[in-house]
């Protein structure tokens, strides 16, 4: 993830919970400097990354998730989480049942 999308997400979960960027940067023991790089968009590493995740007690992959699939119509929506669940062979089954019905709403 690059540094900008982490920096949107993590600046979004700050405001909401009242804690400030300096808090997160002493937490996580960066200078509030490398946020600002991260903000103009130089990568983080993955152990600060690891760090901000262990102190927002969150997952970013949830995050990235869910923005990418807040352009989707809501059923889509619905449809991809329920099918993040399933293991691979069960989604190529429904992909499969979706391009038939696709043929037969074709003709």
């Amino acid at each position: 993830m690059d540094g900008k999308t982490l920096t949107q997400i993590v600046d979004r979960i700050l405001n909401e919970r009242g804690i400030s960027r300096l808090e997160l940067c002493n937490a996580i023991g960066i200078t509030s400097s490398a946020y600002t790089g991260w903000r103009k968009g130089s990568k983080p590493r993955e152990d600060k990354v690891a760090a901000i995740e262990d102190f927002l007690g969150i997952s970013f992959d949830d995050y990235v998730k869910e923005d990418e699939l807040e352009h989707l119509r809501d059923d889509l929506r619905i449809l991809l989480k329920s099918a993040s669940d399933l293991p691979p062979s069960s989604v190529y089954k429904l992909i499969s049942q979706i391009e038939e019905e696709k043929e037969r709403n074709a003709t």
